[in-house]
């Protein structure tokens, strides 16, 4: 009987190629796009004074006439508060023994958590990079939430808009539902997201909601299953992001102590419903930016559906050819992922960016200010700290930072852009 497979299987060996693959997209376009303030920050609160409003007491009079009453400059404090995150990772003594060399495992587990924690916290940074600060990651979307275990969602990033509601809900986060109209949360401990649906319409939780969660409640993340006071979420928590900073008061009517609708010069210009994409809609954005707030945009950031809206106006106007015309190219250099522009200012785009939105961005007066820039916690000396009752290590990572923008004026933000959006959850 000739020797097969099944007869020699104890034999054979298998073989491990390669070392683990991260199919996990953690780009941080944005982010890393704006200026770190040069020195240490250190203390509570970045304080100083803005300039709003003009002396008017300046006029023309005749001869002999009376001179208009003494005016002054407008001042008000510009007030920047710290905003903390952190990642921590916990390790049993077994898995660090048996995977701390290339025979027992093809990477150190340690590193791999360490590497992995940094990666992902910072992937998040990326994300609160286009928020309000609020920490708000979806709204619920049904009158009666209460009645089972699977919740519909809408709004991604509380941006107003029906598609992927989920967007930014992953498995194994925990969340909670805070009350918009008073800004509280609903009673009840926090809930485990156990699966979300491929169309981004509604997750699945390990419980059903309290009786008090309602339609409409901010989903916000919570630290433990337990969790059931407000301190112990992320709502209200963040860096300050794009939507607060780039705003004419839609998302925050007092940025960093400065109030919209007392000084409007505060307020960014905001091109409201767009509709389809036009030339002229986006001149028209930075056109009043550059009359009201000398603004100079230098490129613009959105989602890549944006883009395309914006590919799409162009579509019209291209002629496909190549070097050799029976081989045609109807794309652009976005098929590489490449800048495209519009007056040659160009086109960035991040996964991260809300739908239907365009930010045309003067990095001049932005700043990010960074009292921690990343760092492990190692304050008494070690960064491995032992678990008490169990023979166990965990390691904390932080980053202590905010953003601010001293002149949003000088900023543009277009919304209710036209565009056909994919869904695709982002892990």
């Amino acid at each position: 009987m000739a020797l097969d497979i099944s007869a020699y299987d104890a034999a054979l060996k298998e073989v491990y190629e390669k070392t683990i693959i991260q199919l996990l997209n953690s780009r941080t376009v944005t982010r890393n796009k704006f200026k770190k303030e040069a020195g240490s920050w250190e203390g509570r609160v970045v304080r100083y004074p803005l300039n709003v409003g003009r002396n008017q007491g300046t006029m023309f009079t005749s001869e002999n006439g009376t001179l208009p009453d003494a005016g002054n400059q407008t001042y008000v404090e510009h007030q920047i508060p710290i905003r903390y995150a952190h990642g921590r990772i916990q390790l049993s003594i077994q898995v660090i023994k048996h995977s701390r060399s290339n025979k027992g495992a093809f990477k150190r587990a340690m590193d791999q958590e360490m590497q992995g924690v940094v990666r992902d916290l910072s992937n998040k940074l990326n994300r609160v990079m286009f928020g309000w600060g609020s920490g708000v990651l979806a709204l619920v979307n049904e009158a009666t939430p209460s009645g089972n275990t699977t919740l519909i969602l809408d709004a991604p990033g509380g941006v107003a808009g029906a598609t992927n509601g989920a967007r930014w809900l992953q498995t194994g986060m925990k969340i909670h539902f805070v009350n918009p109209g008073t800004g509280l949360l609903r009673s009840g401990a926090a809930r485990n997201i156990t699966a979300i649906s491929s169309d981004g319409t509604n997750v699945t939780v390990d419980a059903a909601p309290d009786a008090s969660t309602a339609d409409n409640d901010y989903i916000v993340q919570a630290a433990k299953l337990s969790t059931a006071t407000l301190g112990d979420t992320s709502y209200n928590k963040e860096s300050m992001g794009l939507l607060g900073l780039v705003d004419d008061g839609d998302f925050v009517t007092t940025l960093h102590n400065v109030n919209r609708t007392t000084y409007p010069i505060f307020n960014s210009v905001n091109v409201a419903s767009v509709g389809p994409l036009s030339a002229d809609i986006l001149q028209r954005g930075l056109d009043v930016a550059d009359q009201i707030g000398e603004g100079a945009v230098q490129f613009f950031i959105c989602h890549h559906s944006v883009r395309r809206a914006y590919l799409t106006l162009m579509e019209v106007d291209r002629r496909y050819s190549g070097g050799d015309l029976r081989a045609p190219d109807a794309g652009t250099k976005a098929a590489k992922m490449k800048d495209i522009t519009f007056g040659d200012m160009p086109w960035n785009v991040d996964k991260d960016a809300p739908y239907g939105t365009l930010f045309g961005i003067d990095p001049m007066h932005f700043t990010r200010w960074s009292e921690v820039e990343g760092e492990w916690a190692d304050d008494d000396g070690t960064i491995l700290l032992r678990l008490v009752d169990v023979d166990a290590y965990e390691a904390r990572y932080r980053v202590f930072e905010n953003f601010s923008l001293d002149r949003p004026a000088g900023c543009v933000r277009w919304d209710g852009i036209t565009s056909n959006v994919v869904v695709a959850h982002i892990n």
